[in-house]
């Protein structure tokens, strides 16, 4: 494709200062040296007319030049405005910094799934698309179908449940990732560390009793959580827990000692059951009962010829429901190869999709 370009500064005897070029060969300039579709965060409130409408820190991503002052404003599409609204924000350079994914990854890394992630099998192929804005210590990842009847989904994970294959300069194709004999065993890429209390990672637990931070209940008793894995601050006696539900609004990660919760076994379907997206009824198969299924959540298991999901807030729905529910939920965060290049709707903060039944961020 080619454009027609005015050159600025055209020294003399160059020509024309107007000329064809190809699409290929130009480069958008953005105040600050920002790139287009790059992650960033507020280094300050944002205010317009006096009125804070972005709170620092809050995640948002470059769409491009200002409109009204391409050299020296930049246009970010923010995850979340104080005001309600949703309109990009054109900012100075000085008003945001870039945000780096967690554990060393950037956009565009291809990894692996290292456990059972919601619907994504172990094992499966992901691109990391970015920082998750739910939680800094996440990261959004798409990850492939394994057959062409099911659907790609975008979850938003922690980057120890990830594998990076570019880190070790693997071979990849797109036929997912050949597990060895015994593929449910760990190999020496998948050893973790020692959780306290003997907990694994994604093991489903809940709280024993209301936890205070600071005097303050954070979060309620019995309320359900996925194990993180050690704490960064004390590793042999606190484990660090990604809760369903702050009372305080906050998502962050809880560090805990292992009294404070208990391993929770993955509830058995009721009789009559339905799925709360296709109004199908759950009938659990003896055959493959809660106990034969990995104690992970959220889990897979056999449903009466049908696959069920296991949300981290504890729903039961249909795999296949929840597959295609996730990739209607974060269809915007997909950039197709016909779509335009200008399409703000592509470069949408990577927002986690959400529990169809209680609205909760769907984060395994």
């Amino acid at each position: 494709v080619k454009v027609v370009v005015r050159l600025d500064n055209v020294p003399p005897n160059f020509g024309p200062a107007e000329r064809e070029l190809r699409s290929d060969d130009l480069a958008l300039v953005i105040a600050g040296g920002f790139r287009r579709g790059e992650s960033v965060s507020a280094a300050k409130d944002l205010r317009v007319k006096g009125v804070v409408v972005v709170k620092q820190g809050v995640v948002g991503t470059v769409v491009g030049q200002s409109a009204t002052d391409p050299g020296g404003r930049v246009t970010v599409a923010f995850a979340r405005r104080e005001d309600g609204r949703c309109n990009n924000l054109n900012v100075v350079p000085a008003e945001i910094q870039r945000t780096p994914c967690t554990g060393g990854l950037v956009p565009g890394d291809r990894v692996a799934a290292l456990r059972q992630l919601l619907v994504v099998p172990r094992g499966a192929y992901g691109s990391v698309l970015g920082p998750s804005c739910a939680r800094s210590s996440r990261v959004a990842v798409r990850f492939q179908p394994a057959d062409e009847t099911e659907e790609e989904v975008v979850l938003h994970v922690e980057p120890e449940d990830l594998r990076s294959l570019h880190a070790v300069g693997e071979d990849v194709d797109d036929d997912g990732p050949e597990m060895p004999d015994g593929g449910d065993e760990m190999t020496e890429d998948t050893v973790r560390a020692t959780v306290a209390g003997g907990y694994d990672r994604g093991d489903t637990v809940a709280a024993t009793r209301d936890l205070c931070v600071r005097g303050k209940v954070v979060v309620r008793a019995n309320v359900l959580g996925t194990v993180i894995g050690p704490s960064g601050d004390d590793p042999t006696g606190r484990v660090t827990v990604a809760f369903a539900w702050r009372e305080d609004g906050k998502s962050n990660n809880l560090n805990v000692v292992t009294s404070e919760i208990r391993k929770v076994e993955p509830r058995a379907v009721a009789r009559g059951e339905l799925c709360a997206i296709c109004l199908g009824e759950l009938v659990e198969d003896e055959d493959t009962t809660t106990g034969s299924a990995p104690s992970t959540a959220p889990e897979e298991a056999a449903v009466g010829g049908q696959d069920i999901c296991r949300m981290p807030c504890g729903h039961v729905l249909h795999a296949g429901c929840i597959r295609a529910y996730l990739n209607h939920q974060t269809a915007s965060t997909r950039l197709s190869p016909s779509a335009s290049t200008n399409s703000t709707s592509a470069l949408a903060p990577l927002k986690p999709a959400q529990c169809p039944v209680c609205r909760r961020d769907v984060l395994p």
